[in-house]
């Protein structure tokens, strides 16, 4: 058996019944050290650009409390998972000195590397969930920062901005449609009529932007999405007033939210 072959031998623990291609090991055994070292920069599902313009805005658009939700909900969802990884590695680290202490039988070794490696997998994973779990602490404070919402914002403040974020999202699936098929689809116009914006008004006020954004791209002014941002937000804001009668329609009152049904305090 040549040096390759017992380096490999001796790192398997298991003898070697046949000769290994030495211009193979010799590859696998030069660039993996290399390899398992950038393998830690992907220790996670998401990168850090991923998590905060896409994992946080699925579903939940800009809205600065929707936005605050996501970041607890994905949080939680990690803790569970670091938990569970910091058990596994706690049992692997007891299986490890329980199998050095066993004689070598030829099967031994093999189950120490096996054992190692899960290890070391385990800790590239705790890592990745540490890091996750610290972007999302960045994106929480940078949005805290950016629309001025204090430490102590509670469950009521997230209510009190539902309203707002509907009748936000209605008119961008509104303009998603109206750009797609040119006309409105059903579920968008139930989800306007929910929160009492008039159906025509809105396809009105969309139809009357994407033709002031053709003029403009006409002109050679290509505007960011940040415009159509900021027509969400204007069509928010006009017609969030719907949203109270509708309410009001339904229950004889324009605020339905039971202060006494929230969360008060953290634990």
């Amino acid at each position: 058996m040549n040096q390759m072959n017992e380096v490999i031998a001796t790192a398997s623990g298991l003898p070697l019944s046949r000769e290994m291609n030495r211009t193979v090991t010799e590859r696998v055994v030069s660039k993996m050290p290399e390899l398992s070292g950038k393998i830690a920069f992907f220790d996670r599902a998401n990168s850090q650009i991923m998590t905060s313009m896409m994992t946080l805005t699925m579903l939940n658009g800009q809205s600065p409390m929707r936005l605050l939700r996501q970041v607890l909900a994905e949080v939680n969802s990690r803790k569970l998972a670091l938990a569970e990884a910091q058990l596994s590695h706690a049992k692997a680290l007891r299986d490890i000195r329980e199998l050095e202490q066993k004689p070598d039988d030829g099967i031994r070794d093999a189950e120490l590397l096996l054992k190692r490696t899960t290890l070391e997998q385990l800790e590239i994973n705790i890592n990745g969930a540490m890091k996750e779990i610290a972007c999302l602490i960045d994106a929480y404070e940078h949005i805290k920062s950016k629309h001025g919402v204090g430490d102590d914002w509670t469950e009521m403040a997230f209510e009190d901005s539902e309203k707002l974020f509907h009748v936000r999202r209605a008119f961008e699936l509104l303009y998603r449609n109206i750009l797609q098929t040119g006309t409105p689809h059903e579920a968008t116009m139930e989800y306007l009529q929910q929160f009492g914006v008039h159906i025509q008004v809105a396809s009105a006020e969309v139809a009357g932007y994407i033709a002031y954004t053709q003029g403009e791209m006409l002109k050679g002014d290509y505007p960011s999405g940040g415009h159509l941002e900021n027509f969400l937000d204007d069509m928010a804001r006009k017609y969030r007033h719907c949203a109270d009668e509708a309410c009001e329609r339904m229950f004889g009152t324009k605020d339905i939210l039971n202060p006494e049904y929230v969360t008060r305090v953290a634990r």
